[in-house]
């Protein structure tokens, strides 16, 4: 995977345009002095123009520039296809986020938990969802993100199947020194889902299948955990296209 210093300008797309003023770029060296969550979303934008950008892309370069928590629940054709032209001044980025998913009446986008979340209410809804699937128990201590989204993957292919087994891997190093513990209970997979993510703090999870696939049985390749990194945002805009999801289901179809 080769991957290239991304900028706010893009050559070969058009790109979302914003500024904005106070809110200093993270420190990677020392996540914790960046601002919480809460106060990036309330920091005013100078400036913010969607530019013909999808509803997928915008909220993916948001989450990107901003370094934003981001969990996308849900995409559609018109989600990753439709484009967008808004404009705002001085706006907050949740009243950005709010108003960019509204183009959309499928879409709503919650803000809890240390991250944004991007869902469908009737994907919600819908009990045969498997991110919807309550596990009675989900522990992990001192492990990686990789590892606790793998983690995820096989308590939930073992609740679906008795005695079932699945395994994976994460590129070592690939997640850095941080190690996340996580006990949660009677939680659905889309909130453990955003629990890693927030634990993280640079991450975003997004699903990888379109909506008619959420309710089969196979959990393999259902949902995939990146890195804020940005050299990691072209790959996530990637996979959100609706001929990329197509094309994983197909790949997991016998």
């Amino acid at each position: 995977m080769k991957f290239a210093t991304i900028f706010l300008t893009f050559s070969l797309v058009p790109s979302a345009c914003f500024a904005m003023g106070g809110l200093q770029s993270p420190s990677v060296t020392h996540p914790r002095l960046e601002p919480s969550v809460e106060g990036k979303l309330d920091k005013r934008v100078a400036d913010f123009r969607t530019s013909g950008r999808t509803l997928m892309a915008t909220v993916v370069d948001i989450a990107y520039e901003f370094q934003v928590p981001l969990g996308i629940e849900y995409v559609d054709r018109d989600a990753s296809t439709r484009p967008i032209d808004l404009q705002f001044q001085n706006q907050s980025l949740r009243s950005i986020f709010r108003a960019v998913v509204a183009q959309l009446p499928e879409y709503q986008v919650a803000f809890l938990g240390e991250t944004v979340q991007i869902y469908s209410p009737r994907a919600r809804a819908d009990s045969s969802n498997l991110l919807n699937k309550v596990l009675k128990d989900f522990s992990v201590i001192a492990v990686d993100t990789g590892t606790a989204g793998i983690e995820l993957t096989c308590a939930l292919a073992r609740q679906l199947t008795a005695g079932g087994s699945c395994g994976g891997s994460t590129p070592n190093g690939q997640w850095g020194p941080l190690k996340l513990t996580i006990h949660m209970q009677n939680a659905k997979v889309y909130e453990i889902l955003n629990a890693i993510v927030a634990q993280n703090g640079r991450a975003v999870w997004t699903i990888t299948v379109p909506p008619n696939e959420l309710s089969k049985t196979s959990v393999a390749n259902l949902w995939h955990i990146y890195s804020l990194d940005r050299p990691f945002r072209e790959v996530v805009l990637d996979k959100l296209t609706t001929e990329s999801l197509m094309q994983n289901a197909q790949e997991k179809t016998p």
